[in-house]
């Protein structure tokens, strides 16, 4: 698979101190729900996702590419810049995103990628 999108929502979110960390490039913010309608259609994305609580630990890639989700899998190669991020997966799958994000998220997001970058086998 090979999912290419422009990311109009990037975050970057920590929990308990920055043991658990939560990267996510989509292609649209979340819509507001109104769970007594019909579910809005999946949106595409990528999260990166890491619990340093209990080492070691891997970063896990996720993603939507618009009809459905998958994911579980690990980095095989990254390339992160301030308006791109380009991914590999270990089972192939290809990611291309462009994004613009404010200085502190990418900041962040850059030192996460950077730090799962040394664990890439």
């Amino acid at each position: 698979m090979h999912l290419v999108f422009e990311a109009l929502e990037v975050t970057y979110n920590e929990a308990l101190g920055g043991d658990i960390i939560q990267v996510s490039f989509q292609e649209y913010p979340d819509p507001d729900l109104d769970y007594s309608k019909v579910m809005p259609p999946p949106i595409k994305g990528i999260v990166f996702s890491a619990n340093y609580e209990f080492p070691p630990c891997d970063t896990l890639v996720e993603w939507c590419d618009g009809e459905g989700y998958d994911g579980g899998q690990k980095i095989k190669e990254i390339n992160l810049t301030k308006t791109s991020l380009n991914l590999v997966t270990r089972n192939g799958n290809v990611f291309d995103v462009k994004f613009q994000t404010d200085d502190v998220t990418f900041e962040n997001i850059q030192n996460f990628v950077l730090s799962s970058k040394q664990r890439i086998a």
